[in-house]
């Protein structure tokens, strides 16, 4: 799995020409994906602290993946980045 540093190192090398629009809506989706969260989570009548529990696990993945699908898989499969480097061996 890759380490933050690696991510951010993968979404300049693919990020060079996308524009501000397609950086809003990545951070759109990312916080729509949250808010369907959120809205299961309420919709459960989870206590506050459940609520809270559910949108804060569900943070690390929803943004990871988000990350991996619009900046580390197209790195691999444009050869940018190797398989190996995306892999963290420490």
């Amino acid at each position: 799995m890759s380490g933050l540093g690696d991510v951010f190192l993968m979404k300049d090398k693919v990020n060079e020409g996308t524009n501000i629009y397609a950086m809003v809506l990545e951070k759109a989706s990312i916080l729509l994906s949250l808010l369907i969260v959120l809205a299961i989570a309420w919709a459960l009548n989870l206590p506050a602290w459940g609520i809270g529990l559910a949108v804060g696990f569900s943070l690390g993945p929803i943004v990871y993946g988000h990350y991996y699908i619009l900046y580390i898989r197209p790195a691999i499969k444009a050869g940018k980045v190797s398989k190996r480097n995306t892999d963290s061996m420490e």
